[in-house]
């Protein structure tokens, strides 16, 4: 494979990954939004708050909570994508099993609901699979979910009137315990990707480790302005950018312990790749301490152009094998077929 095709292929795999997280961040911005504006019995509390079972104390991390008026509620879980071999999809599925245990950190006064469901989210192309072996595990025991257990998939599709991207999500299994939300699901939910990103717009990570790129694009295009308004280069730390950053993006809502913020140790791993792609430079034997090189002159998409820099980056560092002339490969393969 040559190296103008091995970046290619970088390149894709890379920007594949950064849209894949952020469209997981619109689709729960736009559950939220969505829930907040036309649902009166189903309401969204948080994204990822810790919760503890009441008998096991195993701390639980949902992805979205939400609550019905029927003093129950619903802990959700939102894939990207999910593995292709059994082993490891029903690893992964393995998951759900925790948060069917009664578990405690509702928000109602004594922290508890008479019940709640388990929703999960999985993107359209992986629904029909992961449904199949859903409910054959569900029937063999190999997957034990002893709440209501309900399946959605999700896809960032064009709109057929304006052609804009929108979030679709439908109902694929089972149900819910809120009927409202069940036929909300059902007729499908359509929300405007384009507006909840603009009205969201500081709402950009979630509980996961995201793409080391879109961290990267996050502080050139946000936070750097922040700590210095001019188009130049200024030296800073960790510790700043972690405090200006705590303040830019604010979790998606006020409940205790939710952590939908950016993390120290991802802006450390991003001023790492900044240094490495030329973008940033260590400040003596501190590796706490960068001088951003933000006076360089970008003339094109800043994600494309860190993405194309780390990836020529990895290629670099990949082990080769020594490109021979024509007389050399002539020799190579003549010893291969004496020694055969």
């Amino acid at each position: 494979m040559s190296i103008e095709t091995e970046l290619k292929k970088c390149k894709e795999e890379r920007k594949a990954e950064v849209d894949k997280y952020y469209q997981t961040v619109l689709l729960t911005l736009g559950i939220k939004d969505y829930l907040d504006s036309k649902c009166r019995s189903c309401r969204f509390v948080s994204a990822e708050p810790r919760f503890f079972g009441i008998q096991s104390s195993d701390e639980v991390r949902p992805d979205i909570v939400l609550q019905y008026e029927s003093n129950r509620g619903a802990l959700c879980e939102i894939k990207t994508s999910l593995p292709f071999i059994d082993g490891y999809l029903l690893s992964s599925l393995k998951q759900l099993e925790k948060y069917s245990q009664e578990v405690i950190g509702w928000d109602t006064p004594d922290r508890k609901v008479e019940d709640h469901d388990v929703i999960l989210f999985c993107h359209a192309i992986d629904s029909d699979r992961v449904i199949e072996r859903i409910r054959k595990w569900l029937n063999d025991n190999s997957l034990r979910i002893s709440k209501k257990l309900c399946v959605c998939e999700w896809s960032m599709i064009a709109s057929p009137k304006t052609g804009k991207e929108v979030i679709l999500v439908k109902q694929r299994f089972g149900d819910t315990s809120c009927s409202e939300l069940d036929r909300a699901l059902t007729e499908n939910i359509l929300v405007d990707a384009e507006t909840i990103g603009i009205k969201y717009e500081i709402c950009k990570f979630t509980r996961k480790e995201p793409p080391v790129e879109y961290v990267m694009q996050e502080l050139w295009l946000n936070i750097f302005p922040e700590i210095n308004a001019r188009v130049e280069d200024f030296e800073t730390s960790v510790d700043k950018i972690l405090k200006i950053a705590y303040e830019y993006y604010i979790p998606w809502s006020n409940v205790e312990n939710e952590y939908s913020q950016i993390r120290r140790r991802w802006i450390k791993k991003a001023l790492d790749v900044l240094s490495e792609v030329g973008l940033a430079q260590s400040i003596g034997n501190d590796p706490e301490r960068f001088k951003i090189l933000r006076g360089k002159q970008i003339q094109r998409d800043i994600l494309d152009y860190m993405i194309e820099a780390h990836c020529r980056l990895f290629i670099s560092h990949l082990p080769r094998k020594p490109v021979l002339d024509e007389k050399a490969k002539q020799q190579t393969s003549l010893i291969e077929f004496k020694q055969e």
